[in-house]
């Protein structure tokens, strides 16, 4: 009988252990998200007619991973571990970057060309993002150096630094996060578009 009910508690133990295991296995499962195009078209299309290929746009080193980047006190970067991009961070802001440009220069001819090519265009636009990133204050924040050259690659516009920031209703959610930094992107976009607009009168 003792045997019988040591063999039992032996039995209890293993299936304990084996359900412990398999609850700290156990992690909630990703979910994806992507950055969208928030560009409002202008009145007057501000560069008909013209072609604009965007180049490489480098993203900050602490950006290249999937996770969603959350900036806290002091320079404090932590990782949304299961909230993460559908796809790597510089592809999607490079290609929703131009389709934003598009609409806010109500011109179709902008392409997104990462590798430098000789492609006939009238302007031809590079840059490099240091921060794109919400905070625990409900901000998305996006800086950006950039500048762009004509058709015979001289510069027309000299490196210049600009800062866009949306507001991020708290508390933090991924998709209010996205679609905030989403809009950081298309206020680059119509930034853009308007000086280049300048330049080319």
């Amino acid at each position: 009988m003792i045997r019988a009910t040591q063999m039992i508690l032996v039995r209890l133990a293993i299936c304990a252990g084996v359900a412990l295991l398999t609850a700290c296995a156990t992690s909630p499962p990703a979910r994806f998200y992507t950055l969208s195009v928030a560009a409002v078209e202008p009145e007057t299309p501000l560069l008909a007619g013209k072609s604009i290929v965007v180049g490489a746009i480098v993203l900050a080193d602490y950006l290249d991973r999937p996770q969603m980047a959350v900036r806290g006190e002091q320079g404090e970067i932590t990782f949304m571990e299961f909230q993460r991009w559908a796809e790597p961070l510089d592809t999607s802001f490079r290609r929703v970057f131009a389709q934003a440009l598009a609409v806010a220069g109500g011109t179709p001819q902008v392409m997104a060309v990462p590798v430098p090519q000789q492609l006939a265009t009238d302007f031809r636009l590079m840059g490099r993002v240091s921060r794109f990133d919400v905070d625990r204050t409900g901000k998305a924040v996006l800086d950006v150096q950039w500048f762009a050259s004509d058709a015979a690659n001289k510069v027309i516009i000299v490196p210049r630094q600009d800062t866009f920031s949306r507001e991020v209703p708290l508390p933090l959610q991924p998709e209010t996060s996205a679609a905030a930094l989403s809009g950081t992107i298309a206020d680059f976009a119509a930034l853009v578009a308007t000086t280049l607009a300048e330049v080319d009168q």
